[in-house]
């Protein structure tokens, strides 16, 4: 996966854990988008990793 494309899907994970969920699927929908078929199975098992960190917040 390019660094570009790691960088954008990290910001909206951020965001996301930051309480700005429109922001972060405007990111993550951008990035996508963005991204080259190749990295395409990359992002998917990089969702597949996180899916549940936007989730599971302390406090």
């Amino acid at each position: 996966m390019h660094a570009l494309t790691l960088r954008g899907l990290n910001l909206a994970l951020e965001l996301a854990h930051q309480g700005h969920i429109v922001d972060a699927v405007q990111v993550g929908i951008l990035t996508i988008d963005q991204a080259s078929p190749e990295e395409l199975p990359a992002i998917r098992g990089w969702l597949d990793a996180h899916a549940d960190d936007s989730t599971h917040r302390e406090g």
